[in-house]
């Protein structure tokens, strides 16, 4: 009987925090794929950085993190944008929106690795590469005609 009150606290805690995650983030397999690109990507950059003598551990960090950081927030975005309900039924409407953020997160980590093989071993036609480096942040297309 004295166990029933110690397992009620630490129980109702973790219900609220099981039922939490359900509307932070629920695609776990799409963080499984981004999760693997941004680690090619991260080992990649390791490499290229060495390779050219301009590694920065504070730098690094740094980048890292924020990246790390915004990757969660736009996971988040995108969870709520794809499941959020009103009245009971998702709105269809705004899916697309989480569908991009994804995609976007996919093609950017891809484009950074792309890059950073080349700069380890140029093995990429370069008409390819500067085609990739023809978009600027904002992901609009500069290049001359």
């Amino acid at each position: 009987m004295k166990r029933l009150p110690m397992i009620s606290i630490v129980s109702l805690p973790l219900s609220i925090v099981a039922d939490i995650a359900r509307y932070l983030y629920q695609d776990w397999e799409f963080a499984k794929w981004i999760a693997i690109l941004v680690a090619v990507d991260t080992v990649l950059g390791i490499v290229k950085h060495l390779m050219h003598k301009d590694a920065s551990s504070g730098s690094f960090f740094s980048k890292f993190g924020k990246k790390i950081a915004i990757y969660i927030v736009l996971l988040i975005l995108s969870n709520v944008l794809s499941n959020y309900t009103v009245q009971g039924s998702v709105v269809g409407a705004t899916q697309w929106i989480g569908t991009y953020l994804c995609v976007f997160m996919m093609v950017r980590e891809a484009f950074s690795c792309v890059e950073n093989i080349q700069a380890i071993y140029p093995i990429l036609p370069p008409s390819f590469v500067k085609r990739l480096k023809d978009f600027n942040d904002r992901g609009e297309y500069t290049a001359e005609p």
